[in-house]
C-alpha cells in the first residue's frame, strides 16, 4: 500500500492509497479518521477543524458520535436498579420529559444552549422549579455514567437550578398536642414518634419493624441502605422517656393483638396488624377538628396556620427542638439523618419567639453589665 506521512503541530496526515487520513492524540489516546478526500489541503482543513473543536471544548471522538440520549437513559435506569435506589419511579418521570424534548437523537446534540431551551420550555409548562432541578440532575447523572463507560467524550454545562420554595412549617407544642388528640388511635403513635425523632414518616417510620427495636439496649435502628442517604442510624430511645413509653405501649398493644389473632405482626406501627401505607385523609380531618374544637363551650386557641401543616413539618419541628435543647449540631444531624449542613440549617427554623428569647438574653447581659 502506498503510504506517506506528513507531521503537523496537532497531528499527522497519512496518505493511504489515494485517500488522506488524519491521526491525532487526545489525553494520551490516539484517534484516526479518514478525510474522505484525495486533496491534502482538505485533509489539513479537517485536521485544523478537530484542533479548533478541542480548543473550544466540543471535541467528540469519531467512535463516540453515535451514542444516543436513549442509551444514556438506559444506563441511568440500570444504575438505579443495580444500586437498589427506591426513587426509580421518580427518575422515570424525569426521563419521560427529557426524552420527549431531546428525543432519540445523538448525545452530541445535547448542548448547553439546548439544555437552556429545555429549562425554558419546562418553565412555560409551569413545571415546579424542584421538578426541573430533578430532571437536570438526571441528565447530569446520565452524562456522568456515559463518561465512565466511554460512551461520551465530555459533559455539557448543566445549570444548577436554584429552588427557593423551601417550607417553613413547624409545630408549637400546644398545636401538636391539639392535632394529636384528633388523630385515630393507630396513627397517633406514628405522628408522635416522628415528632420526637424527626425521622421521615413514609420511608423510615412506617417501615419500622420490631427487629429494629432493641429494648435491651434501648436503641431503635435503621439499617444502611434503608434510608434516603443510604446511611444507617440509631436513636437511643431509653434516654427519652416519652419515646420509651410510646414504644413499650405499642409493643404491648401488638403482643395483645398477636395473641388474639394467632399471627405475627412485624411492623411497629399498624392498623389491626396491617401495615399503614398512608393517612392523608385522617391527617386533614384532624387538622380541621383541631382548628375548630371547643371545650365547655369555649373554642380552643389554635393558630390558623395549623390547617396548612403537613406531616413532614414534624421533622422540621424535631430539628428545632434538638437545637433549642442545646444538642450539638453534629449529634442532632446524626439523630435525624441529615447528611449535609445546608439542609439541616434549612430545617432549623427560627420564629419570632426564638428571636424574642434571644433579645431577652441580650437584655439580661446588658443588665448584668450595668450592675457591674
Amino acid at each position: 500500500m502506498n503510504e506517506t506521512e506528513q507531521r503537523r503541530e496537532f497531528g499527522t496526515l497519512r496518505l493511504r492509497g489515494v485517500i488522506w487520513w488524519i491521526r491525532y492524540k487526545i489525553d494520551g489516546k490516539t484517534y484516526e479518521e479518514s478525510s474522505c478526500s484525495r486533496d491534502r489541503r482538505k485533509a489539513e482543513k479537517r485536521l485544523a477543524t478537530r484542533e479548533a473543536e478541542l480548543g473550544r471544548g466540543i471535541f467528540v471522538a469519531p467512535n463516540l458520535k453515535h451514542t444516543t440520549v436513549e442509551e444514556l437513559a438506559d444506563m441511568l435506569r440500570d444504575d438505579y436498579r443495580i444500586n437498589g435506589r427506591r426513587s426509580l419511579r421518580r427518575v422515570e418521570t424525569s426521563l419521560d420529559h427529557l426524552l420527549d424534548f431531546f428525543g432519540p437523537a445523538r448525545v452530541t446534540t445535547v448542548t448547553s444552549d439546548r439544555i437552556a431551551k429545555y429549562v425554558g420550555a419546562r418553565q412555560e409548562e409551569k413545571a415546579a422549579a424542584a421538578t426541573i432541578r430533578n430532571e437536570l440532575a438526571a441528565l447530569k447523572r446520565m452524562f456522568t455514567l456515559g463518561l465512565r463507560a466511554g460512551k461520551v467524550a465530555q459533559r455539557p454545562h448543566i445549570p444548577a437550578l436554584q429552588v427557593s420554595n423551601a417550607r417553613q412549617g413547624f409545630f408549637e407544642e400546644d398545636d401538636f398536642r391539639a392535632v394529636l388528640r384528633e388523630l385515630p388511635a393507630a396513627v397517633k403513635p406514628v405522628v408522635e414518634f416522628a415528632y420526637l425523632t424527626g425521622w421521615r414518616i413514609p420511608s423510615e417510620v412506617l417501615r419500622l419493624t420490631w427487629a429494629q427495636v432493641d429494648f435491651e439496649a434501648g436503641i431503635v435502628r435503621l439499617e444502611p441502605r434503608t434510608t434516603k442517604n443510604d446511611e444507617g442510624r440509631a436513636f437511643p430511645f431509653d434516654a427519652l422517656p416519652a419515646l420509651k413509653r410510646l414504644l413499650e405501649k405499642q409493643r404491648n398493644r401488638t403482643k395483645t393483638l398477636e395473641r388474639a389473632s394467632g399471627r405475627i405482626i412485624p411492623h411497629v406501627f399498624h392498623r389491626d396488624g396491617a401495615p399503614i401505607r398512608y393517612f392523608r385523609r385522617a391527617w386533614l380531618s384532624a387538622l380541621d377538628r383541631a382548628a375548630h374544637r371547643e371545650r365547655g363551650g369555649i373554642r380552643e386557641v389554635v393558630r390558623p396556620e395549623v390547617l396548612g401543616r403537613i406531616p413532614h413539618d414534624l421533622r422540621r419541628t424535631a430539628v428545632r427542638n434538638l437545637v433549642r435543647a442545646g444538642v450539638p449540631e453534629r449529634v442532632a444531624m446524626q439523630l435525624t439523618g441529615h447528611k449535609t449542613r445546608s439542609v439541616f440549617d434549612r430545617y432549623n427554623i427560627v420564629n419570632e419567639r426564638d428571636l424574642r428569647d434571644g433579645v431577652a438574653r441580650l437584655a439580661g447581659l446588658h443588665q448584668r453589665q450595668a450592675n457591674g
